[in-house]
């Protein structure tokens, strides 16, 4: 008679069935919270975000992407000490999460840490699968940008435009640098092809206005610093860039 063994391993199948049913129902739960922060994220509700992230966790605690969905919802909301600490543990439970060290560099950026920034982007861009690493070229080049160091900033702006050609900030940042460097005409072909490839961006047509009227086309220039008042124009940029125009049409500037 062998009904006792049968009987525990039947016990021991069924409670395994309980356990997989109900860590099935408890990421269901979890996903659907994470769904719901993605969105709120994305309609600009940061609080919400976070409380239904939170909650992701809660159901599910070892889930990279929600510990790096919360950092970023944290960090957006300008927590930067709660970011760090989420984005922190996204990238102990994914070591190759490069997307959660890009975000973990910014909030080192937002508290003005550069040298843990650069570290966590160059972590980012360590990873040879990651999808997008033109987002940590990018922020490298800015940090290097803040720190004065122009030819390394370059380098990095170069590195994001030789992987996502068309990417309209790095062309921005790029012809940026090169203004303030003095060197003019690559500062004009770049933000020209900022604004071509994201006509909605503000900040390389102040650029651009600056870079004419470097090069003296002022009527270029008048052209590039009207588009800043018409996207943004009670901006801090939108004032200088009416004050540029009146400038321009009172002949006061040579």
């Amino acid at each position: 008679m062998m009904r006792g063994p049968v009987a525990i391993v039947l016990l021991g199948c069924l409670l395994a069935a309980c356990a997989t049913e109900q860590i099935a129902a408890e990421k269901e739960k979890a996903d659907s919270h994470y769904n719901i922060g993605v969105a709120r994220l994305a309609s600009g509700s940061a609080k919400q975000a976070i409380a239904e992230f939170s909650q992701a966790i809660d159901n599910i605690s070892d889930n990279p992407a929600y510990h790096n969905a919360l950092g970023l919802a944290y960090l957006i909301d300008h927590r930067t000490d709660l970011a760090i600490a989420s984005l922190q543990r996204a990238v102990e439970l994914d070591p190759k999460f490069s997307d959660a060290y890009n975000n973990l560099g910014s909030a080192y950026v937002q508290r003005a840490e550069y040298d843990q920034a650069i570290k966590a982007f160059t972590q980012a861009l360590s990873n040879p699968a990651y999808l997008t690493p033109e987002q940590a070229y990018l922020n490298l080049g800015n940090v290097y940008a803040v720190r004065g160091l122009a030819a390394d900033a370059v380098v990095e702006f170069k590195h994001a435009l030789d992987v996502a050609p068309d990417f309209a900030e790095a062309h921005n940042r790029l012809g940026h640098i090169y203004l303030e460097q003095g060197r003019v005409e690559l500062a004009i072909a770049e933000l020209t092809l900022a604004v071509k490839q994201a006509p909605d961006l503000a900040t390389a047509y102040q650029s651009l206005g600056f870079a004419h009227l470097s090069a003296g086309e002022k009527d270029r220039a008048k052209q590039a610093f009207q588009k800043v008042v018409d996207l943004s124009p009670t901006s801090e940029m939108g004032t200088e860039a009416m004050r540029q125009l009146k400038r321009l049409t009172t002949g006061s500037i040579n």
